[in-house]
């Protein structure tokens, strides 16, 4: 009887660690996440006009409806990678291990999500810039849309293994 409690015992806090080294691994790539769509927003593909313009500061591409999707991929992929950290940055107060692990799921929801809409902020920045010559603007945007298979298949291989 001892055993079979030392052995769960074990287990829980084998789980506990792999989780405590998941989380780890969540904040950094949601941290950088972050970083960079942050630093993509504040660039914007195309420059700005200069004080000679009609609109001095404003994004030269604002009228483009592919720089307006970058935008709102941006946007998104900032504040679901951000809400990630916070999540990871408050998880260890949470009292029960369930809801650690429940959080951290969630957490690693909106990295996935962060993900797909960063891809999808650089393929529309990437359009936004190239448009004037098509077939690149067209290669890029397949070439970096094939993550999103590849995402898929690398998420359906996971859950195999459960």
């Amino acid at each position: 009887m001892k055993d079979k409690v030392d052995m769960a015992s074990s287990d829980t806090e084998e789980y506990q660690k792999r989780l405590e080294n998941a989380a780890t691994a969540h904040l950094v790539a949601a941290t950088l996440i972050t970083t960079v769509t942050f630093a993509a927003g504040i660039t914007m593909p195309g420059g700005f006009v200069g004080n000679d313009g009609t609109h001095p500061g404003s994004a030269i591409l604002r009228s483009s409806a592919a720089f307006v999707a970058f935008v709102i991929f941006d946007t998104t992929s900032l504040v679901f990678s951000s809400s990630a950290v916070l999540i990871h940055l408050l998880v260890p107060l949470l009292p029960k291990p369930e809801s650690r692990a429940n959080f951290s799921m969630v957490a690693w929801l909106f990295i996935l999500v962060a993900m797909v809409t960063m891809v999808g902020a650089f393929v529309t920045g990437s359009y936004a810039v190239l448009a004037h010559s098509a077939g690149l603007a067209i290669a890029s945007c397949v070439i970096g849309l094939s993550f999103i298979p590849i995402l898929f298949l690398i998420v359906v291989k996971f859950y195999s293994y459960f």
